[in-house]
């Protein structure tokens, strides 16, 4: 399907997403999940509580706005991602014991609002913004009573919510396209990620730092402060990058390397949004599947999952570097599988036909 009429089966039903920090290329899926949202349904209005500046196809306005024009448009529909923000907007931002959810705001309640005009909320919950291993399940159980829509891509919700649907993130598949690699080296490896504890950039230092000229890392992400911890020299460091310069790198890349840790601050889903970007275009994922997830990806055929090591980290870039042409099938399977699965225009279809059809 090309056109817009085709791809807005629901034309008296009228969508607003609310984000947050918005808009951001560098927010990853949600940036490239509303734009086609926007190419799908040119109507749906988006809203930000804190107003970014990254090109975006329509106006995007601020939140203090969205009961005005919600009237004055005939908003029938609203959608948003995480959990923090679902329930800072149905004024739920707390436990009868105290317990607060992290990162929720009751400014931005507007479930009166919502009610009183009979508004349907649809919300993505993904790991992060708010939502971690120890979350109390009373939370999961206000969003499911509140919202008529839930997404996720990760077992606990699957399982606390079972009207729940899954669904992988999304990417631009467009932008990341498929890049045959070559087995020459060195053996460019990347590491892509905010500074976090979480992410584990020490442990990829500690590999890295046992391996022979016959490796190259990439650094993208504000990691100046680790940089010292180097004693292997064969890096560079690129900073932050927008997705077009990430493209570059990863067309160039043999392996990306996602260490986060396999503890309570597993945050991160599986695979993140920097690993699906980087495998969409053939990159080999090394990754230690923080929440041990088996939804969509296996390991040794999509991708290779390693410990929260740095000797097995090590020892796993080297059995790349002994298998080579091996390993370079892991990255292609991979990125069909990303191509197949992980799709926006799919995805969102089929996201606006569960939102906008009930």
């Amino acid at each position: 399907m090309s056109s817009n009429t085709e791809l807005t089966p629901f034309p008296h039903r009228k969508l607003a997403v609310i984000d947050t920090h918005f808009p951001w290329k560098l927010s990853g899926f949600r940036y490239w999940e509303n734009r086609e949202i926007h190419a799908q349904r040119p109507d749906t209005l988006f809203f930000a509580t804190d107003p970014h500046h990254d090109t975006f196809p329509t106006t995007v306005y601020p939140f203090s706005e969205f009961q005005h024009i919600a009237v004055s448009q005939g908003i029938t529909d609203v959608y948003c991602v995480f959990l923090n923000l679902t329930l800072s907007l149905l004024g739920l931002c707390s436990l009868p014991d105290g317990r607060h959810m992290p990162g929720s705001n009751m400014a931005w309640n507007i479930r009166a609002f919502l009610d009183d005009r009979k508004i349907k909320l649809h919300s993505t919950l993904y790991p992060g913004g708010g939502l971690e291993p120890g979350t109390p399940i009373e939370f999961l159980n206000y969003a499911a009573k509140h919202c008529s829509t839930i997404f996720t891509n990760i077992d606990e919700v699957l399982g606390a919510i079972p009207s729940s649907l899954y669904y992988p993130v999304v990417i631009n598949t467009d932008l990341f396209a498929y890049s045959p690699k070559h087995p020459t080296l060195p053996i460019e490896v990347t590491f892509c990620a905010f500074n976090y504890p979480r992410k584990g950039f020490p442990l990829l230092i500690q590999a890295f730092n046992m391996l022979s000229e016959d490796f190259h890392l990439n650094i993208v992400g504000d990691w100046q402060d680790h940089l010292h911890l180097l004693t292997n020299s064969n890096y560079s460091y690129h900073g932050l990058l927008e997705p077009e310069s990430l493209r570059s790198i990863y067309k160039r890349t043999h392996v990306f390397v996602n260490c986060s840790s396999q503890d309570q601050f597993a945050l991160d889903g599986f695979p993140t949004t920097a690993a699906v970007d980087a495998m969409s275009t053939g990159c080999i994922l090394v990754s230690t599947n923080p929440r041990n997830d088996r939804l969509v990806l296996q390991s040794g055929v999509d991708y290779i999952e390693v410990a929260a090591d740095a000797q097995a980290i090590a020892n796993t870039l080297l059995w790349v570097k002994a298998n080579f042409k091996e390993a370079l099938k892991i990255g292609t399977h991979g990125a069909e599988t990303i191509n197949e699965r992980f799709d926006v225009k799919n995805i969102v279809r089929s996201k606006l036909k569960h939102m906008m059809g009930n």
